[in-house]
């Protein structure tokens, strides 16, 4: 009967660690309580105490000296031991055991402990431990130690985890701000250069004139990356919430978007798939953009849905194989030009999916799968 318990609370454990709607907060209420519950004692408390203070993070202890959110001598408890050692500390009975006359036993009036160390990138946060005002009449079973260790292990993880994505957010939210002060700095003199190119371009003949058209595609080249820069620092590869979304609609719309003067699209087997439409067109984009630049008039873009996921090709002349061998997990080489490939790669790596090239004489194929994305069968081809 015993056996059958722990195994229900080391099901739970794995439960709640698989738990994806609960947020990190309510985890650890949940673990603690869990804890204490498994343990049969008094308190379970959570501690924070890299300032060299003993805070109480969380705690089943609602009102009094131990309650969330109260701070107390580190040298007066229990927890001090483990943050020295790093080590786990259990002491069933205090009065028989080499820490009767410890200092934490009158502090705190504990007569038993068991705690862990909460390690986080290294280095000790703090402590997770359960006690209680009276001794054990037993010792703590293996079993008992395994649970303590495998959730301090686990409450580690998810506050590096936790502490990991903030870093990473506030990273990114820098890097918008920069994105976008640089931007606004470069298109005031950009639109200044293109004003008065513009102006002398009026008044001048060939071949000035068509110097100074040099100069204004170029001029819109600069534009071109601004506006992406701006693009992948704001959306990066988060992807938002993907809906079965029709594959020739969204390449269709992105053809209108990009607008290749002399290029020829063919969709088929359409599929409906699962994806954030407005980064999979940006996605179609993109690619369409790197044809209508650097392909040769009459080029033909097929898009083509497959059993696993879509196959975007063109029997242009084909990437220069430094590039197509830099794409997707590739060493990003110095002949990478623009940032329209790298938003591809984003996309591809935001929704989960995998992304392969393929190029030659004949043209490029960038082929993209995954479980699960396609959810219907192929339709009527679309030309």
């Amino acid at each position: 009967m015993a056996r059958e318990t722990s195994r229900n609370y080391f099901r739970d454990l794995f439960e709640l660690g698989t738990d994806r709607s609960a947020s990190l907060d309510e985890k650890i209420e949940r673990a603690i309580t869990l804890g204490r519950d498994r343990l049969d004692l008094e308190y379970g408390v959570l501690s924070y105490t890299g300032a060299g203070q003993y805070e109480i993070v969380d705690s089943t202890i609602e009102s009094g000296t131990y309650e969330a959110g109260t701070t107390h001598e580190l040298g007066e408890t229990w927890c001090r031991h483990v943050v020295a050692d790093r080590e786990m500390l259990v002491v069933a009975d205090a009065e028989n055991s080499p820490y009767t006359d410890d200092v934490a036993r009158d502090a705190t009036g504990l007569q038993c402990y068991i705690g862990d160390a909460v390690v986080v990138d290294g280095e000790v946060y703090g402590t997770l431990c359960y006690s209680g005002e009276h001794p054990l009449e037993r010792d703590f079973t293996h079993d008992e130690r395994r649970f303590v260790q495998l959730l301090t292990q686990w409450i580690s993880y998810e506050i590096e985890r936790e502490q990991h994505h903030q870093a990473l957010d506030a990273q990114n939210e820098r890097l918008t701000e920069f994105a976008g002060v640089l931007a606004h700095d470069l298109r005031n003199p950009l639109t200044g250069a293109r004003g008065y190119t513009e102006l002398v371009a009026e008044s001048v003949s060939d071949p000035e004139a068509t110097h100074l058209q040099t100069v204004l595609d170029s001029l819109d080249r600069m534009e071109h990356l601004i506006t992406e820069t701006l693009s992948l620092a704001r959306e990066g590869a988060d992807v938002g919430e993907r809906q079965p979304v029709s594959l020739a609609e969204i390449a269709q719309r992105a053809w209108r978007t990009v607008g290749p003067e002399s290029a020829v699209l063919a969709v088929e087997n359409d599929r409906t798939i699962r994806a954030d439409a407005s980064r999979l067109q940006q996605l179609f984009e993109n690619l369409f953009r790197n044809v209508d630049e650097h392909c040769e008039p009459g080029v033909r873009v097929t898009v083509e849905g497959t059993d696993e996921g879509f196959v975007v090709a063109d029997d242009g002349p084909g990437l220069p194989p430094a590039i197509a061998d830099s794409l997707f997990g590739g060493s990003f080489g110095s002949e990478r030009r623009g940032l329209g490939l790298l938003i591809v790669e984003r996309v591809v790596s935001g929704h989960g999916w995998d992304g392969t090239v393929e190029t030659g004489d004949e043209g490029t194929r960038f082929s993209f799968t995954s479980v699960g994305m396609v959810t219907e069968p192929p339709a009527t081809s679309i030309q």
